[in-house]
């Protein structure tokens, strides 16, 4: 080998040596910057190891993979989708790989291209959990449901974008606050690591222009604040001294009180951890975050600390619920809902904006926000002003600049129309009844009362739980849950409450008169005198019946044994009393007894049966069906005017009615037999040609009953 040819070899070898090497160098320092999420830096070096230096994917994944992931980053998406294409078709190529891939696509609505890679076998063998979030994208209507326009947003582009790039608008009292880049001389607004010292400017309406916030001339509030108007109180970010330990510098929250015009720290930022995103309770009790810090669940975390006194408590995570694997991030309370900012729940693609009820720290029902405040850009910061329905959030739709946009909240309503009802009877309206009506604190927020209809009308609003406490004096009191979940547009809607009528608890002894000894196995019939209801009860052990009763009803109590005389008492529900004790005692039947009921009288000339004379008969009836062995003799008197022939007449008549109603409840009419009196029976002076009063007659107008039971030996054996 000649000289010079040996010399070349040496060259060539030297050369492709140090082509390795610088290469090598190249990878180890886009993986610095990478890994210090200087992406801007880091996706130049990659694009020139894998475009200029053509490195081969199987054997350089990792360059490819984050090569792709900082493309995104500084919003280069068709470049990181080359790159994920390239990885793709190699065995290096793996399930994140595939799902930031099909992110990546749905986000730019290279929606074939995604449908195509969840078919990917790294997919379809895939068990990874995120594998659910995927399903959403490709199967089912709930991307369809999202996109659906349910009116309850009107949604604009906000006058006072600079064009350069604008987010995370935030309430002032003199304006709208927001961070911009407006005076940032990087060409890429959107870079994670900037995000953070970008300053934050007022957008004063009444000027139309906007100016740079500053606190005391010497602290600048950088990246994203928020303003606690109660307490005068700026929470801002930015970041914490430099830990050279870290490759990324940490980011902290740190608050400025403007009437003490001092600037400090947040008690629990933390060196190692991102700690931004600062929002404040309506009730100004819970400070909600957004932290990567240790004991999260996914990347970016909802946490929260409550108000304890004068300090803050400790950090709690605010749970799975919010929180996935990926990023939850821009709490905003507002009315009973915590909005934030999600790209690991279900929605188009990117960030969406999503809201959960919250109750204190309570939170529950994740929604999509859906469509038009959502699209397959990122859409991101919610803020609304003090009356919830109007406010504005960042988006970078379209040409994917960031940018305010206004939106209202259509004031959707769902207009209840309650029907209160009885349970009793016809079940019949009920008017003035009393609804309280319980937001989910457990708060009153309206009172109302039913019309002459028993209707009640609340207005109600969507996505909302509600509780009534429906109340009326002779009924019990109801509570009823209702919700307004997923209701999208405004409707009325029909609803029936029914109440039960309010009992007393009624107590019944039965004893002997005579031995005071309970009587056991007795009959008893409770009648309901307003509407002839009868309710049938055995006695115990102790001679005790118990029956649930409704407030304010007459009733007749009637207690029946083989072997002693029926007694009738009568008594009312009280509308005060929750608990009545009666008492009634029967007397032990001789083998021949007469018994006169008082209400079996007559109008003159008359043997029609009144309503108080058939319940009376209603109870001998009973007696009667209960104890066959009994017979019974009826027996009518009249009182002397008219003629004795006609009286005779008369008290035939008045028997004979008494037998036939007897009879047709039951009773064989073998065992009845009827005798007739007249005039010639009576019970007072009031004879023929002697004046008495109309009351003094009365009494001679009866019915008797003379009943004939078993011999004593008979008894006594039973």
């Amino acid at each position: 080998m000649t000289l010079n040819r040996f010399w070349l070899v040496v060259v060539l070898i030297l050369s492709v040596k140090m082509f390795s090497f610088a290469q090598e160098s190249r990878i180890a320092k886009g993986l610095k910057e990478f890994e210090a999420k200087h992406y801007d830096v880091s996706s130049k070096i990659y694009a020139k190891l894998i475009k200029k230096d053509t490195l081969d994917p199987q054997l350089y994944p990792d360059v490819y993979r984050n090569g792709a992931i900082s493309s995104i980053n500084i919003q280069k998406y068709t470049e990181a989708k080359h790159f994920y294409e390239k990885l793709s078709k190699t065995d290096q190529f793996t399930f994140e790989d595939a799902f930031n891939y099909i992110q990546l696509m749905v986000y730019i609505g290279a929606n074939r291209e995604a449908q195509k890679m969840y078919e990917h076998p790294v997919v379809t063998g895939s068990n990874d959990s995120r594998l659910n979030l995927l399903e959403v994208y490709f199967t089912g209507t709930y991307l369809d449901e999202l996109r659906q326009d349910s009116l309850k947003y009107k949604v604009e582009l906000a006058t006072f974008n600079s064009e350069k790039g604008d987010f995370n608008p935030a309430y002032y009292p003199k304006g709208i606050a927001l961070t911009s880049t407006v005076k940032s001389k990087n060409k890429n607004p959107w870079l994670l690591e900037n995000t953070i010292l970008l300053p934050t400017y007022l957008y004063r309406d009444s000027l139309n222009k906007r100016k740079r916030i500053k606190g005391n001339g010497v602290h600048k509030f950088d990246g994203i604040a928020f303003y606690d108007s109660i307490e005068k109180v700026w929470y801002y970010s930015k970041y914490l001294a430099q830990n050279k330990k870290e490759a990324v510098n940490a980011v902290g929250i740190f608050v400025y009180d403007e009437i003490q015009k001092k600037a400090r720290k947040f008690s629990y930022n933390e060196k190692s951890a991102f700690t931004s995103h600062p929002n404040v309770s309506n009730d100004h009790n819970v400070f909600w975050f957004a932290s990567d810090r240790e004991g999260g669940i996914g990347g970016l975390d909802i946490w929260y600390c409550t108000r304890e006194q004068n300090r803050w408590s400790e950090p709690i995570n605010a749970g799975p619920i919010i929180n996935t694997e990926l990023d939850e991030m821009f709490p905003f309370e507002s009315d009973g809902k915590l909005y934030f900012t999600s790209n690991g729940h279900p929605g188009f693609g990117g960030f969406d904006i999503f809201y959960a009820n919250v109750n204190v720290t309570e939170v529950a029902n994740v929604k999509n926000a859906g469509y038009p405040i959502n699209t397959n850009a990122n859409d991101y910061s919610i803020a609304l002003d003090k009356s919830h329905l109007h406010g504005f959030f960042t988006s970078n739709r379209g040409d994917l600049k960031d940018r305010l946009y206004s939106v209202i909240l259509n004031d959707v309503t769902v207009d209840l129309n309650g029907y209160v009802f009885s349970n009793v009877g016809t079940h019949n309206v009920i008017s003035g009844v009393r609804v309280l009506v319980m937001n989910n604190k457990n708060r009153i927020i309206d009172t109302l009362y039913t019309d002459e209809n028993g209707k009640f009308t609340f207005k109600s609003k969507p996505d909302q739980q509600y509780t009534f406490l429906i109340g009326s004096g002779d009924h019990e009191p109801l509570a009823v849950d209702f919700n307004t979940y997923g209701i999208k547009k405004s409707e009325v809607m029909d609803k029936n409450f029914t109440l039960e009528e309010t009992m007393v608890s009624f107590n019944l002894n039965v004893s002997d008169y005579e031995t005071s000894y309970p009587v056991t196995v007795a009959t008893v019939e409770l009648k309901n005198i307003e509407n002839g209801n009868n309710i049938s009860f055995t006695t115990d052990f102790y001679g005790n019946i118990h029956a649930n009763l409704p407030f304010n009803v007459n009733y007749q109590i009637t207690a029946t044994k083989l072997g002693y005389d029926p007694s009738v008492k009568q008594f009312r529900t009280s509308d005060t009393l929750k608990q009545i004790q009666e008492k009634i005692e029967v007397r032990k039947t001789p083998a021949l007894i007469t018994m006169r009921l008082e209400n079996i009288l007559y109008a003159y000339n008359s043997y029609g049966l009144s309503e108080f004379g058939k319940a009376e008969l209603d109870t001998l009836a009973s007696f009667l069906n209960e104890n066959k062995e009994v017979n019974m003799e009826i027996s009518s008197h009249t009182d002397s005017r008219g003629k004795a022939s006609y009286n005779m007449e008369l008290s035939k008549k008045r028997s004979e009615s008494c037998f036939h109603y007897i009879v047709s409840k039951g009773v064989d009419r073998t065992r009845l037999t009827v005798t007739n009196f007249g005039e010639t029976k009576l019970l007072n002076q009031c004879l023929d040609g002697i004046s008495c009063s109309e009351e003094l007659h009365k009494i001679n107008r009866r019915t008797e009953f003379t009943f004939t039971f078993p011999n004593k030996k008979e008894l006594e054996t039973e």
